[in-house]
């Protein structure tokens, strides 16, 4: 497996001491595949701790992950506070070190992001640091009108019976609350890919527009497949939500924990229900085309800490089991 190893001292300035200062940006191709060949690994080595941050890229809709190892394993049950972007990280203990999952929401601004640590421990004078990170650019791609995709009126329209109507508002209200459910992390080992071949035909947060009206952006990655072909759990978790949505046709949620949700849309047929615990591996559906679809694929999206992300990119990290 290649990876990218980078130095901070020696060849990027990616994290810097205080805020206000200098960072760089780090530029590197998206990688054509769905595995994690050439992703970025950047160590720093501070006084009392070491950090790892590994991502895909460091730019929007993508994830970071992170572990913090404090150089003396006592100081494990210490209290620490991260935040990321201004929102508070949940950390979870692995043997002698922490991680945590940070997203990039594909619609952060250009600029810096900051990473804040809080610890007596860690900094005994300030008590805390900031790192800031320059966003890499990113361009999602729009599909010309010329392009667009044909789709059932009944899902572009506003003008749909009471009935249907409510039935929209039952759906979100089911998938609001199946997505404010928390519980603790999960799981130990790196994600795997959904289905046994992989073949992607549309990508995260690509803009498209449906019967001669703009859509949003798609909020997931789409898998071609066909009918009847299993879907996978990508990771160990429990299934908060399965069953028929008025958009999403055969709907189920996973919370893998710590605010981690993967979502798995227009199956043909769903073997799980709400409650189960899954195991990563384990069949929950098989491939279909219902709800807003065109013909059969696995829809496969994520979200962590209320932000949707780029699945592919969880799939790509490497150093989750590592940190057991």
């Amino acid at each position: 497996m290649m990876v990218r190893t980078i130095s901070i001292l020696s060849f990027i300035l990616f994290f810097v001491q205080a805020v206000p200062a200098e960072s760089r940006e780090v530029k590197k191709k998206s990688p054509k595949q769905v595995t994690s060949q050439g992703n970025y690994f950047v160590k720093k080595e501070e006084k009392n701790f070491s950090l790892l941050m590994e991502a895909r890229r460091f730019t929007r809709g993508e994830v970071i992950f992170l572990r913090l190892t404090p150089k003396d394993k006592k100081w494990i049950n210490e209290s620490y506070k991260v935040s990321w972007l201004g929102k508070d990280v949940i950390l979870t203990k692995r043997e002698s070190s922490m991680i945590a999952f940070l997203p990039i929401s594909p619609d952060t601004p250009a600029g810096a992001m900051t990473l804040e640590i809080v610890s007596k421990i860690f900094f005994v004078k300030r008590g805390q640091k900031q790192y800031q990170i320059i966003l890499e650019p990113t361009k999602f791609q729009v599909i010309k009108k010329n392009q667009q995709i044909k789709v059932d009126e009944k899902f572009v329209t506003k003008e749909l019976p009471k009935e249907i109507l409510d039935f929209i508002q039952e759906c979100k209200n089911a998938k609001e609350l199946a997505f404010a459910k928390s519980s603790p992390l999960q799981f130990q080992k790196n994600f795997k890919n959904p289905l046994e071949s992989i073949f992607i035909t549309s990508k995260f947060y690509v803009r498209r527009d449906y019967n001669n009206k703009q859509g949003r952006p798609h909020g997931g990655v789409d898998f071609r497949g066909k009918t009847g072909t299993p879907i996978y759990a990508i990771q160990d978790g429990t299934v908060v939500l399965a069953q028929k949505t008025y958009y999403e046709g055969n709907f189920t949620i996973i919370d893998h924990g710590n605010k981690i949700f993967t979502f798995y849309m227009h199956q043909d047929e769903i073997k799980v229900k709400a409650g189960d615990v899954v195991k990563q591996g384990q069949q929950i559906g098989t491939v279909g085309s219902t709800g807003m679809s065109t013909g059969p694929h696995l829809h496969l999206g994520a979200k962590i800490n209320g932000v949707l992300v780029d699945p592919l990119s969880l799939i790509a990290l490497q150093s989750i089991s590592e940190s057991n």
